[in-house]
């Protein structure tokens, strides 16, 4: 184990794990209309598939988290990446809307132990400007993953709803490779968890924790809502169109993860974040006026850019201020902002759309894009006069 060496290889099984886990419980939203006219169960329950699983995810991130600085992060990745599978692709052969939602709930906890044991193994391996890069590179993968796994649902929807729970299967491509190729990162006696650490106040995590959670919620008032919103379009819109719209959006976020490495030569943490809010707000803005498809892409592709630079941007700080022996536990936490976002989605719509009026979702991003904006131009001057972040 000490002799092990990571090669570019060993970054390459951890993207590929980590691809499919960012938008892994939304993976399925184009088809969520199809299960209804199906008669699986009245709205509310069908919106339970996409609602309870981030609800487990944010449950059981810090708790996986912590499980992994015991017993190792590579066990926790090669289990959770099957049970992924396995709970994801249990869709195609259930017709109980109650025996789906069970196995998404499992499909949720799988996923608190895919994207924090791949940032911990990357932020252990690699030092440095190359840490800073390879955790970006998270991002490209999280964003490959979504347009791979919503334009894949998109077109599968087209042979049933069932059809579309096929994508889950992506979670078996890595797996062989994470138990042949991975290691387990050496530990002297201070860095092992059963010693006592140091960390950093709980309120600075929480603050870190924040400029995830709340990028995450306003990129998922989109992903979530999207296909309700294009219905109140003048022309027809077919899941495979808003699978590809979302897969558009995963691009440009695989785009702002590979740059990520870039702006934090540049910029400190806090001013990163404000910048994600100026991005996502105009993205918002964009997709709240938009009566055509050129500016709906357009704002997709801005709200996808900001997002994409909010992952690393946690997870890198995260890395740089925690001790090896508790980081799992922290980079969990990272998990459990992004999807407590999700669900927070479930309630936080309905609720802003009971101010506005049912179906107002262009009000409603246009209110967003206000807070984000507001919030961006705040912790970007915060970020230039304080460089030490929060």
């Amino acid at each position: 184990m000490a002799s092990f060496t990571p090669t570019r290889f060993t970054l390459l099984v951890l993207l590929a794990a980590a691809m499919p886990s960012l938008l892994g419980t939304a993976a399925v939203s184009p088809v969520l209309d199809l299960m209804k006219d199906a008669g699986l169960g009245p709205e509310y329950v069908v919106s339970l598939v996409l609602t309870l699983p981030p609800l487990a995810t944010a449950a059981a991130g810090f708790f996986i988290g912590a499980l992994s600085d015991k017993i190792g992060r590579v066990k926790i990745l090669a289990l959770s990446l099957l049970v992924f599978a396995l709970s994801g692709v249990s869709g195609f052969f259930l017709d109980n809307i109650y025996a789906i939602i069970g196995m998404r709930l499992l499909l949720g906890v799988s996923i608190s132990g895919i994207l924090p044991m791949a940032s911990a193994l990357i932020s252990e391996y690699y030092e440095g400007e190359e840490r800073t890069r390879y955790l970006g590179y998270l991002g490209v993968s999280n964003g490959i993953g979504v347009l791979i796994l919503q334009t894949l649902c998109g077109a599968l929807a087209a042979f049933g709803w069932h059809a579309a729970f096929l994508v889950y299967l992506l979670g078996l491509a890595a797996l062989p490779f994470v138990l042949l190729c991975l290691k387990e990162p050496p530990r002297s006696c201070a860095e092992k968890a059963a010693c006592p650490v140091s960390v950093p106040s709980p309120l600075r995590y929480a603050g870190i924790y924040s400029l995830v959670f709340l990028p995450a919620l306003f990129m998922y008032l989109v992903a979530v809502n999207l296909s309700y919103y294009m219905g109140g379009f003048v022309f027809a819109v077919s899941p495979f169109w808003v699978g590809l719209l979302l897969g558009i959006f995963g691009l440009s976020s695989a785009v702002s993860g590979f740059l990520f490495w870039r702006f934090s030569r540049r910029f400190t943490p806090l001013s990163i974040g404000g910048l994600i809010f100026l991005m996502e707000a105009a993205g918002l803005f964009l997709i709240g006026i938009s009566e055509n498809l050129v500016l709906l892409t357009a704002g997709l592709i801005l709200l996808g850019f900001g997002m994409g630079l909010a992952m690393p941007n946690g997870t890198a700080w995260v890395s740089k201020i925690t001790p090896p022996a508790v980081l799992g536990r922290y980079m969990g936490g990272i998990t459990v902002s992004t999807f407590l976002a999700l669900f927070s989605n479930s309630f936080v719509s309905p609720l802003v759309l009971s101010f506005l009026g049912a179906g107002e979702y262009a009000a409603m991003f246009l209110l967003f894009a206000f807070v984000s904006a507001l919030l961006g131009a705040v912790l970007y001057l915060l970020g230039r006069r304080r460089p030490a972040g929060i």
